[in-house]
């Protein structure tokens, strides 16, 4: 080690950190990696690659270089010492099992083409890092226009996934709260919020193309709830929507593609203005193509896994940073339970979803959010527009909108895009219901539940249908 150059150590700390803050924590106790693999990689890689390789220039070709020897050994069941061969540091570290979940890592990080670099937390590695992301490109892998792409991708969608869960922690403190209540907390709360006080998640300060914007985004979908919350009153008691409602409508319209159109719209239906709804959901539709990527804040999406649409990196690449944030994602939607006049009656029954002791059996991420109706965005505008089109005497875009609803929970392409499976399913199998085919309804409904037995609204809906029956 201590003929090592400066370059050779920024790599070797650069794996001890992968290890650290990454792989390891992936790993959750199952085995793990230490640093003597790290060390014994970094020898063999120092002899192997040219040294004309062993520059600044290339340090990512060089990191890549070490994990994938280290791939290599988890399939062949032998990690050499660097001078007793004989010797395997796998050997009471890493079983068979241990060595298959540490290759699926490695190879997360290699084909995110080291973007999770950019969540190092240790020594703000992926701060000093992504200051050179866009003059490194990986020799022989990809192009340097391509690597851009696919980096950009995967903060961009880390990015949402962290400012998507932080909202949730927000609206999670406001369970116990009365409508009226919850009115005055978002109105002060957007009014007087400073932006010390949202606690944002220690990886985005890597996150630097998103650090100016974080603050008025939440505000916005904050104002999105405000909106939805006070109509909400309004539909209970029989009132007229507030030109306010209108205005808090208006200044949360563009969270993103698709959510608060989505509200806007159901809180029309609901509300009798059928012709007024099916416009915003034309606009939705016409918003919503193929290069918008969807993202979930529920945990339900792991943001170091899920490989961003190649569509959605193109465009990233364009430089347009409004893309990053608003006109290219949709966010699932969420409906509070104060907010339950401008929900759609089908969603009634994901706010109570759990039957006997569900709620025993909820992880700590699905207690801020069952209590909820959430939606992803695309089953969601189907949904809402076979119910809008049905209403309206359109049978033809009705017929239409029930195809769309189904393509987006089968298609492989698409499917991919929902995270709230169940849900959508819920909501495929009452349209079944309406369409009159009641059996085929109950069917899904019984497939649902055994898929997922639990804190699933498909339990009372077949309690419904068997109940009527």
């Amino acid at each position: 080690m201590f003929s090592m150059h400066l370059i050779h150590m920024h790599c070797y700390v650069s794996l001890k950190l992968l290890k650290k803050d990454i792989i390891n924590p992936y790993l959750n106790k199952d085995g793990k990696l230490t640093s003597i693999h790290c060390k014994t990689a970094l020898f063999y890689a120092r002899e192997q690659l040219v040294s004309e390789m062993w520059t600044a220039d290339h340090l990512f070709d060089c990191i890549l270089y070490c994990l994938n020897l280290i791939r290599d050994w988890t399939i062949s069941g032998h990690f050499p010492h660097y001078i007793m061969d004989e010797v395997n540091f796998f050997d009471g570290k890493l079983n068979s099992e241990q060595r298959a979940r540490l290759r699926t890592i490695l190879t997360i990080i290699m084909e995110s083409h080291l973007a999770l670099l950019a969540f190092v937390k240790t020594n703000d590695l992926g701060v000093r890092l992504l200051n050179n992301v866009y003059t490194v490109a990986i020799r022989n892998m990809r192009p340097r226009r391509a690597m851009h792409q696919e980096i950009t991708g995967f903060l961009s969608v880390y990015g949402n996934v962290c400012l998507a869960t932080q909202l949730r922690i927000i609206l999670g403190e406001t369970a116990e709260k009365t409508p009226d209540e919850l009115c005055l907390y978002l109105h002060a709360l957007i009014n007087a919020m400073p932006f010390h006080q949202l606690h944002r998640h220690d990886s985005e300060q890597a996150l630097c193309r998103l650090d100016g914007v974080n603050r008025d985004y939440i505000i916005r979908h904050l104002k999105q709830h405000l909106a939805s919350t006070a109509a909400s009153i309004c539909l209970q008691h029989g009132i007229s929507i507030w030109n306010r409602i209108w205005s808090w409508y208006s200044a949360a319209i563009d969270t993103d593609v698709a959510s608060t159109r989505l509200k806007l719209a159901s809180m029309l239906y609901c509300k009798g203005d059928l012709q007024m709804a099916a416009n915003v959901l034309e606009d939705v539709e016409r918003r919503y193509d193929t290069t918008v990527q969807a993202i979930c804040g529920c945990c339900r999406m792991d943001p170091l896994v899920t490989k961003p649409r190649k569509v959605f990196t193109e465009l990233l690449n364009q430089g347009d940073t409004d893309v990053l944030m608003t006109n290219r994602v949709a966010y699932c939607v969420y409906f509070l339970r104060q907010e339950v006049f401008c929900a759609l009656p089908i969603l009634h029954f994901e706010m109570v979803r759990e039957v006997e002791d569900d709620n025993q059996h909820r992880t700590i991420n699905e207690r801020g959010w069952m209590n909820w109706a959430v939606v992803d965005a695309r089953p969601f505008l189907h949904y809402l527009q076979y119910l809008t089109f049905s209403d309206l005497g359109l049978i033809h875009k009705q017929i239409q909108a029930l195809y769309s609803l189904k393509d987006s929970i089968v298609d492989g392409q698409r499917q991919h895009q929902v995270f709230h499976f169940e849900t959508a399913t819920n909501l495929l199998a009452r349209c079944l219901e309406l369409e009159g085919r009641i059996d085929d309804a109950l069917g899904i409904y019984w497939v649902l539940q055994a898929a997922m037995p639990r804190n699933n609204a498909a339990n009372l809906h077949i309690r419904r249908l068997t109940n009527v029956l």
